[in-house]
């Protein structure tokens, strides 16, 4: 499979490729990508560029799936935007809410 990877050095494209084949042609949505009402950036939106995937040119023009260079997801830049995350944090805030706000009368006296 051709991977197109952006270069903002060169204003082109860099072309890679691997051993992978794409078998319909009915892609689902890569796992990275999280649904937006407006505007992705090509980081974003793109394919993650595989490990084994080799230099092959370069050229004006995409050729096959877009991909990036940047990791996705796990501990990538993606990791703010998880759903896993902002549940752990909002279960955090509802948890100190509780204890030092919601229950006033369990606070120690001072004599």
């Amino acid at each position: 499979m051709i991977y197109s990877v952006w270069n903002q050095g060169k204003s082109s494209y860099d072309y890679y490729e691997d051993a992978s084949q794409q078998v319909s042609l009915n892609v689902e949505k890569p796992s990275h990508v999280v649904n937006r009402t407006l505007g992705s950036t090509v980081d974003q939106a793109a394919w993650p560029l595989p490990l084994a995937a080799r230099t092959v040119g370069s050229g004006d023009a995409a050729v096959g799936r877009i991909a990036t260079r940047k990791k996705l997801g796990g501990l990538g830049d993606d990791l703010a935007t998880s759903p896993t995350v902002k549940a752990g944090l909002l279960i955090g805030a509802a948890y100190l809410i509780w204890k030092y706000v919601a229950k006033p009368g369990r606070r120690r006296r001072r004599s």
